[in-house]
């Protein structure tokens, strides 16, 4: 996904690829709302700087002598070991033989896609893939994926990868998978994989036939740590209920109490930690946090299942809040303003109106601790006639001025009931804080 090429606060351009945009746009909010009404538990975690489920990875750490060991040891395995490198439970759950080779292939418009391996429990799949194609002077990416059972139907699960176009002829990459409560992993599946060529969706989809080996981890049964403590932060109060474990991640369930005066929207580097001093947080990949009934969120860290601590401590050091009442931004489209906003570090650069695209731009001055976090400022789009929006596209950047971020975003109108005078969002993140961090032990 593309950024704008913006210099300041230049105002907000449609793009001559438009078209392309939205008809691209159009699809992955399309599949973002199924997946939302199917589950109710997928968020968008605040260190995105593309919209959806597209995560960009980094690693850093070195992977652990025995992963290495163990990886190198087997055929076709070795370059997995970058996608590894930065999970310490995804590291254990590859040393205790998580690991299974798929090698299944597709290929259309001379592009051959590869599912090469597969790390899977319960609760958790990881596919890696590898693409390869001829072209000197195309970017190819995975466009979308949707994972099908035997009867031909879509299993219930969130699904993030990096949608980032590359002109290397092999391009290897994984897909992170996170599996619904009530549904499993199906005894055999097949991939409906969607390639993009310069930015081009294929029209031709490619149907992967294969299959996961249960038996892998069908004996690591979840531990559970009960909790049920209750945690009181600038007058917010919010229950650990209690820590699951999996082989490959951790599930921290935390219930906010509903007489909050504050919607909390995320923890600053949430983590728990052992008696040695080990930290165990989300690194950055897959899909960091999944609504829990109402008023509950389970939020995803690496995985302590091989590691079996003998003393737990959660720490976090900030909460992201703001008052309930400041939580919808509201438009004037007649004025292009602001006329309901947190607080003026937030401000509309820009606002157009193109016939059914509303495109809009925003400043945001951020504290020193967020000059490299960009958030997700929001999705769902609504005016006061009562017209329905697609999220096609988002954006955002700092200049030279770090304080600054820029975000644009860009809607399409699916209905016509009127010319809206106002349109709102609800923020789905803002860096305001609650005054306290805490460390609670959970076991």
């Amino acid at each position: 996904m593309s950024e704008n090429d913006k210099k300041n606060a230049s105002p907000f351009m449609v793009p001559a690829e438009i078209d392309q945009y939205i008809r691209r746009g159009m699809e992955q909010a399309k599949e973002l709302r199924q997946n939302r009404s199917r589950n109710r538990w997928i968020r968008v975690g605040s260190s995105l700087v593309a919209c959806l489920f597209l995560f960009v990875f980094i690693f850093s750490v070195r992977l652990s002598p025995a992963v290495a060991a163990y990886v190198s040891s087997i055929p076709g395995m070795e370059k997995i070991v970058a996608f590894l490198r930065d999970d310490k439970g995804l590291q254990k759950a590859a040393e205790h033989n998580l690991v299974q080779n798929i090698g299944a292939s597709g290929s259309v418009e001379d592009v051959t896609f590869t599912i090469d391996q597969v790390l899977a429990d319960d609760k958790r799949m990881v596919l890696f893939y590898t693409i390869k194609h001829p072209f000197t002077d195309k970017e190819v990416s995975l466009h979308k994926i949707e994972l099908l059972d035997q009867t031909g139907k879509e299993w219930e699960h969130g699904v993030s990868w990096s949608s980032m176009g590359r002109e290397e002829p092999v391009i290897q990459d994984r897909i992170d998978i996170v599996i619904n409560e009530a549904t499993e992993i199906p005894d055999a599946m097949t991939a409906k994989v969607s390639l993009a060529i310069n930015n081009l969706e294929q029209k031709t989809p490619l149907l992967i036939d294969f299959a996961v080996d249960k038996n892998k981890f069908k004996t690591f049964d979840k531990k559970v740590y009960p909790v049920m403590k209750e945690v009181m932060i600038d007058g917010q109060r919010f229950t650990i209920e209690q820590i699951a474990v999996f082989p490959t991640q951790t599930e921290v369930s935390i219930r906010f109490d509903p007489a909050n005066q504050k919607h909390i929207f995320d923890f600053d580097k949430l983590r728990l930690e052992d008696e040695k001093g080990e930290t165990f947080a989300f690194w950055g990949n897959g899909v960091p946090v999944r609504d829990n009934g109402e008023n509950g969120r389970v939020y995803h860290l690496e995985s302590i299942y091989f590691v079996e601590p003998e003393k737990l401590i959660l720490k976090a050091d900030g909460i992201r809040a703001i008052d309930k009442d400041k939580l919808q931004i509201v438009i004037d489209a007649k004025a292009d303003t602001l006329t309901n906003v947190p607080n003026d570090r937030l401000k509309l650069t820009a606002l157009r109106q193109v016939d059914d695209v509303v495109g809009m731009d925003f400043s945001l001055k951020v504290p020193p601790q967020d000059k490299d976090s960009h958030i997700s400022l929001g999705y769902d789009l609504t005016d006061d006639v009562g017209n329905e929006y697609d999220y096609v596209q988002g954006s955002t950047h700092s200049t030279d001025d770090e304080s600054i971020q820029y975000y644009s975003m860009l809607f399409k109108r699916k209905t016509n009931k009127g010319t809206p005078t106002s349109y709102s969002f609800p923020l789905s993140s803002y860096p305001e804080r609650l005054q306290g961090t805490f460390s609670i032990e959970v076991k």
